[in-house]
């Protein structure tokens, strides 16, 4: 398993609140995007802190062959270290400042994915036919409304809620994240991005972008597509391929 990164400020933010990593493994990838929240300075700086985090507790405890059940409780713990110091980064700043970010976390070997998830931030997977497939579930408030049947699929693009979240990590002492575990087949590639990418190019665009180029040019050319169209965030993908 392969892992191409790449991360944009886009063309409308004074500064870039994402933070992204990947760390190989003798049997797979470890991949972690988070999109910061709180204002500038705060959203970069929680991003950073809770990125780090994660990929230290991984690292430190992971060990090869573990089993996905097992890996699953290690991302969930992954998580769990970030909320905590990004929540006391907050707590102990000068400003007491409320900050918060996604994380949307991933082990990936050749047949099996293991993910996390807090917030907005998205792991897709693309099959080897047919089209892109969300794999996590948005914690927004337009996701809540929508799953009460209060709005329709096609509202929840444009809604005036559409980046309220109802989970982050770092703005309480606990957080709750989704795990989950899926096989993996042969061809078949897992998409991380923030919100900048999927806001600003349609799902199917970037599964077209995928499939007709090479995995290593295909980070920079989705941060160009999500400029071309706008650019109105940060955009941060990272691709994995087997």
């Amino acid at each position: 398993m392969k892992a191409y990164l790449g991360c944009d400020i886009g063309k409308t933010r004074t500064e870039n609140q994402d933070s992204i990593r990947a760390e190989n493994f003798p049997d797979g990838v470890f991949a972690v995007v988070c999109d910061g929240m709180g204002g500038m300075q705060n959203g970069s700086a929680a991003s950073k802190i809770a990125v780090s985090a994660a990929e230290e507790r991984f690292r430190s405890e992971y060990s090869t062959g573990m089993e996905p059940e097992a890996v699953c409780e290690l991302l969930r713990s992954c998580a769990a270290d970030a909320n905590q110091k990004v929540y006391q980064a907050a707590v102990y700043s000068e400003m007491r400042a409320r900050m918060g970010t996604t994380l949307v976390g991933v082990f990936a070997r050749d047949d099996v994915l293991c993910s996390v998830n807090v917030g907005d931030s998205r792991a897709y997977l693309l099959p080897a036919e047919g089209p892109l497939k969300q794999l996590t579930v948005d914690h927004t408030v337009v996701q809540l409304l929508f799953e009460q049947g209060m709005i329709r699929e096609e509202e929840r693009a444009t809604h005036e809620r559409r980046n309220e979240l109802i989970r982050a990590v770092g703005v309480s002492g606990r957080v709750l994240a989704d795990t989950q575990i899926l096989p993996l087949q042969p061809g078949e590639r897992v998409l991380l991005c923030s919100d900048g990418l999927y806001a600003m190019v349609p799902e199917a665009r970037i599964a077209e972008l995928i499939r007709k180029n090479p995995p290593e040019q295909l980070p920079e050319l989705c941060i160009a597509e999500a400029n071309a169209n706008g650019g109105r965030d940060n955009i941060s993908v990272i691709l994995l391929t087997n």
